[in-house]
């Protein structure tokens, strides 16, 4: 009885004694993907999660690395190897495995080595390899190409699609021929030049396409890239330049005023300036002028003019034989397929030189009566 007693008292003491705890670990990796697909030559992007107690600091490592692979830890763009938690919590990290272009198609393990201290984690991931298979970067425009004037802006719409599993941080650059303007920039972001992209999702880009003063009429090719994080996307479209039209009228020495005589013609030079950036054709001229007046001109239609060329018409003036002396307003006028001036000159007429002798005629045989009449009442 004594020894049965003596054993129930030794376990009820130690029913009452402190049992050591079993020591706890509290840091932790994690991530939503474990397992991930991509081509050869492309990075395969894992966001990790990291647990552990606050002001703990946490150094990331890899192991299991096939030959050629490259891997590291980025946060916030930059390369990491160690990270600190706060009460704030983990900095976001993103695991980075490059992939050789020559890699064999095939599952590869990897696995992420995390301690802090005699505590230590380690999450098992897989990168699988296989071609078409890892998603690409896409640019499609709104219009295949645009058609405008020289003195346009071209403006194409862009859908970046990034068909990734990972985000993307790119580099947007326009393109175009020696002269030209090009500019790649997120829609609602003047003179942004880079973008960053979810995995799956959607953004606009704005490419906008500037000709150079004096281009001339005719397709050209433009275009732009959204390049990095790995990942490279091209687009090419056209952009049609059909030049604008414009004319100006005058005349070889500037000089805007002729000198006309009654019962003769002149000649008056006129000059056509094709001063757009595409040919006129069949440009008609006309003339308006005093009534019974007489102008030719030659020719009358101009069957083209060259971007930045000139074309000569003469005009012939015949005043009415009723005209006398003093200043006449003639409008000459060239009329293209969209545009058309008019130069207005004055024209001075002198009274014609048989008018002339005839007036002297009759004056002398005034002077000549007079003195005939003198002549014969002087003797009285």
């Amino acid at each position: 009885m004594l020894k049965k007693a003596l054993v129930a008292a030794t376990v009820a003491a130690l029913a009452v004694l402190p049992i050591p705890a079993q020591a706890q670990t509290t840091l932790r990796v994690t991530s939503q993907i474990t397992g991930m697909v991509v081509d050869p030559g492309k990075t395969a992007r894992f966001d990790l999660g990291m647990e552990a107690q606050d002001g703990e600091r946490i150094a990331l490592s890899v192991a299991g690395l096939a030959d050629g692979w490259r891997a590291s830890y980025r946060v916030g763009g930059n390369t990491v190897e160690e990270v600190m938690v706060t009460s704030a919590g983990a900095p976001a990290v993103q695991l980075e495995v490059e992939v050789p272009s020559g890699a064999a198609e095939g599952s590869y393990p990897i696995r992420v080595l995390a301690s802090s201290g005699a505590e230590q984690s380690d999450l098992a991931l897989t990168v699988t390899v296989r071609a078409g298979s890892g998603g690409e970067l896409t640019l499609t425009p709104d219009f295949p190409g645009l058609r405008g004037a020289t003195d346009a802006d071209f403006t194409f719409n862009v859908a970046l699609d990034n068909g990734t599993s990972s985000q993307v941080q790119l580099e947007l650059a326009g393109r175009g021929p020696d002269g030209w303007t090009v500019t790649a920039e997120p829609s609602g972001q003047a003179k942004a030049a880079s973008i960053s992209v979810d995995p799956g999702a959607t953004s606009r880009i704005k490419l906008t396409a500037r000709p150079p003063i004096g281009v001339k009429a005719g397709v050209y090719d433009v275009g732009m890239t959204a390049k990095g994080s790995g990942v490279e996307a091209d687009l090419g479209v056209k952009v049609e330049v059909i030049g604008s039209q414009s004319l100006a009228i005058t005349t070889p020495d500037q000089r805007l005023n002729a000198d006309v005589k009654v019962g003769s013609s002149t000649k008056f030079p006129i000059t056509v300036i094709n001063t757009g950036s595409t040919a006129l054709n069949n440009v008609k001229m006309t003339v308006s002028s005093p009534r019974n007046w007489k102008v030719d001109l030659a020719p009358q239609i101009i069957a083209s003019v060259a971007p930045g060329g000139t074309a000569t018409v003469e005009a012939t003036i015949t005043p009415s034989g009723e005209a006398i002396a003093g200043d006449y307003d003639l409008s000459f006028t060239a009329t293209g397929e969209t545009v058309s001036e008019s130069m207005d000159i004055r024209t001075s007429v002198s009274p014609s030189a048989t008018w002339g002798l005839a007036g002297a005629g009759l004056i002398a045989l005034t002077l000549g009566g007079m003195s005939l009449v003198f002549r014969k009442f002087g003797r009285r």
